[in-house]
């Protein structure tokens, strides 16, 4: 199931909107505790304060049991208690168990001032009231308030807040977007300036320099796109050089076998047309082998990047006579003239190489070992074998050395020896890939591949390194 894009500017506004109602909803539902409370205090106090006024007002009346126990209630002293809006009832205490009402509001409680005095709460018609009953000389005063107006006004007071927090909150939601649509307009210019650049443009990307965030993303991309076009040209000059090189024994070859065409239709000698076929099977194998080189340098150069396996102990000293035996064998079935080499280790026992490590897997460590050795027998000259010395390195790595009594090279040559098809002479043996393919392998390893002329012939020295915590920590 593919997964839609995510869009940065909707999970920004999102993720604002969430952060803000989580904070301000916390903010509110701590504020909500105190608002109640707050309000139930005022309103406590203005049962207080009514109670008290209406005592006062009542005083100035100076009512007594005696001129009550018959007398109406007045209706100015009716008037006073209910233009406060507060329930409220006032009552004379005649003894200790009798109390005369003297005036009531219709919604007060019925017997209110007959409780003790302070806070408290009644019940009338299913519905609780909130209560406050004065003793002042005789007198009891008692004012109420029902406790569902009390929730009424506090749900009031919270739609009151509420409907600005809901208009801030869309108008935040508006700006982060607004906002955030200029503040990304950079990645569209960056995309853009993508979408229409050719697939063969190798400059730079200049959308997003000027961008702190976006600055290390447009460098990373312009140093992928170099490199990318550095890979190109790489392979447009391997391929140019390979057509080159495979181009001659083509021509050879076509030219031979032409040859022997002409020489077996005609009155030719036999020995013409057996010469030019053996120069023709000549070129097929000088073909092969440079085909088999190419092969092994894409193999090397195309696993530069992939996870190396390590060589260790005893399994450097095997890998290395097996490239001797293995050279030896092409020198005899070649027929070089040469096809003897010999191997000096040092040290000689398997003890001292039992904790030393290359970062190469033991056939590579072969192929760039035979390589070495066959470019070694094919320039040997004299009576004397090629040497091959394996010895042991600083800090835990390998030095491998080839030398050969052949005519060697200068020192210009020794550098150029190592660039591809390179070969001293165009007649010369060889496909002048050998020693590109060894010097790969010494690199992926962290290593070298370096050239010195011995006078006579030709030193090779390969250094391949011990590999670091990091390269091998996932090799176990």
């Amino acid at each position: 199931m593919m997964r839609l894009p995510t869009s940065l500017r909707l999970r920004l506004v999102l993720c604002l909107g969430l952060a803000s109602c989580l904070l301000w909803g916390g903010v509110a539902l701590w504020r909500s505790y105190s608002l109640e409370r707050e309000l139930n205090a005022m309103l406590d106090e203005r049962l207080v304060a009514s109670a008290k006024m209406v005592a006062g007002i009542v005083h100035q009346f100076q009512p007594t049991p005696e001129s009550a126990a018959g007398a109406a209630q007045p209706a100015d002293l009716q008037t006073v208690i209910g233009r406060d809006g507060v329930a409220c009832e006032v009552s004379l205490v005649r003894s200790e168990v009798g109390i005369l009402p003297l005036a009531r509001t219709g919604d007060t409680p019925e017997n209110a001032s007959h409780g003790a005095a302070g806070f408290g709460y009644a019940t009338k018609g299913g519905k609780a009231w909130r209560t406050y009953v004065l003793e002042d000389g005789g007198l009891r005063v008692a004012t109420a308030d029902r406790l569902d107006t009390r929730a009424q006004l506090v749900r009031s007071a919270w739609r009151a807040l509420a409907l600005p927090f809901a208009l801030a909150l869309t108008t935040l939601l508006l700006l982060v977007w607004w906002i955030s649509t200029l503040t990304l307009r950079p990645l569209q210019r960056l995309q853009q300036e993508l979408r229409e650049r050719a697939p063969q443009d190798p400059t730079p990307v200049q959308a997003g320099r000027g961008t702190l965030e976006l600055a290390p993303v447009v460098t990373s991309l312009n140093q992928l796109l170099a490199r990318m076009d550095a890979a190109i040209a790489h392979e447009r000059r391997w391929t140019a050089d390979a057509a080159h090189e495979l181009r001659t024994p083509l021509t050879a070859i076509k030219t031979h076998v032409q040859v022997a065409q002409m020489a077996l239709a005609g009155n030719t000698p036999p020995q013409a047309a057996a010469q030019a076929l053996a120069h023709a099977s000549e070129g097929v194998a000088h073909m092969q082998h440079t085909l088999e080189q190419l092969l092994q340098l894409a193999r090397v150069e195309s696993a530069g990047g992939a996870e190396t396996s390590l060589t260790q102990g005893a399994a450097i000293a095997q890998a290395v006579n097996l490239a001797l035996q293995q050279s030896q064998q092409r020198a005899r079935a070649e027929h070089w003239p040469h096809t003897q080499a010999q191997l000096v280790q040092a040290p000689a026992g398997a003890t001292a190489w039992q904790h030393t490590r290359i970062a190469l897997p033991p056939a590579l460590l072969t192929c760039a070992v035979t390589n070495l050795l066959d470019n070694a027998l094919r320039h040997q000259q004299g009576d004397a074998a090629v040497g091959l010395t394996l010895r042991l390195g600083e800090g835990g790595g390998v030095d491998i050395e080839v030398r050969d009594h052949g005519p060697g090279l200068t020192e210009q040559e020794c550098a150029q020896a190592l660039q591809r098809f390179w070969r001293k002479s165009s007649n010369g043996p060889g496909s002048g890939l050998g020693l590109t393919i060894v010097r790969r392998i010494a690199e992926s390893a962290g290593g070298s591949l370096s050239l010195a002329p011995a006078r006579p012939g030709l030193l090779a020295r390969l250094h391949l390194p011990a590999p670091t915590p990091s390269a091998g920590s996932g090799h176990g």
